[in-house]
C-alpha cells in the first residue's frame, strides 16, 4: 500500500492561479458561481443577424411608391399556386363564412 502525499494548499492555490493566467480563466479560490461560462459563449443574436441579407426596401412598400410600374411578388405568387393547387386536393383553406368557427356561430345562433 503506497501512499501519495498531498500538496499543501497554499501550493495548489497558486497553481490554479497560475493555470488561470494561462488558459485565460478568471482565478477563482473561493469556489464561487460567477457565471463566467456563460460570459464566455459567443453571442448569439449577431452572428444571426449577419446571416440574412438586409431587406432594404419591403416589397410592399416598393409597390405602392411605383403604381405605374407592374411589379410581381414572386412569393405572393407561389403562394397563390400553392393554395389552387391544394384546394384542387380538397386540402386548402374554406372559402369565408364556411370554416368550424362560422359553422359554431351559426349553431348558436339557432
Amino acid at each position: 500500500m503506497s501512499f501519495t502525499p498531498v500538496p499543501p494548499k497554499d501550493r495548489l492555490l497558486n497553481l490554479a492561479q497560475l493555470t488561470a493566467s494561462i488558459f485565460h480563466r478568471a482565478y477563482n479560490p473561493t469556489g464561487q458561481r460567477v457565471g463566467g461560462k456563460v460570459l464566455r459563449k459567443h453571442l448569439i443574436g449577431p452572428a444571426i443577424i449577419k446571416w440574412y441579407p438586409r431587406q432594404l426596401i419591403p416589397f410592399r412598400r416598393l409597390r405602392l411608391a411605383l403604381p405605374e410600374v407592374e411589379l410581381v411578388d414572386a412569393r405572393e405568387k407561389q403562394r397563390l399556386l400553392d393554395v389552387a393547387q391544394k384546394r384542387k386536393r380538397g386540402k386548402g383553406p374554406p372559402k369565408k363564412g364556411q370554416g368550424k368557427r362560422a359553422k359554431i356561430a351559426a349553431r348558436r345562433k339557432k
